[in-house]
């Protein structure tokens, strides 16, 4: 099991770090993060074969999840347009968490 999660970890890190260098070295950022956006596409229809079937309360919560990400992706999308991928990410990535425990300090 431990060899299991530490080699999922990793490969999530490997991603990561592709990702970041394909958005930071394309020149029209539109394009790259789009391919992000939809690579993720049957990465995820292959996983979804291999997990259990869903608590139907867990449902509200992906799916509002799904909408904050596909949110913060296209969100991405014009502030890699006004400033630098180096300037923005680390703001972006930073954000997040300041909205959710603002977020959950009225739930």
């Amino acid at each position: 099991m431990f060899l299991t999660v530490f080699s999922v970890v990793i490969l999530a890190a490997f991603l990561h770090a592709v990702w970041n260098v394909m958005v930071k070295n394309e020149e029209d950022k539109y394009l790259g993060v789009s391919a992000i956006a939809f690579g993720h596409v049957p990465i995820s229809i292959v996983v979804i074969f291999f997990t259990p079937i869903l608590s139907f309360q867990s449902i509200p919560y992906i799916l509002i999840s799904a909408i904050f990400f596909s949110r913060y992706e296209w969100c991405l999308l014009p502030a890699y347009r006004l400033e630098d991928y180096t300037k923005v990410y680390p703001i972006a990535r930073g954000t997040a968490p300041i909205f959710i425990v603002v977020l959950s300090l009225f739930y």
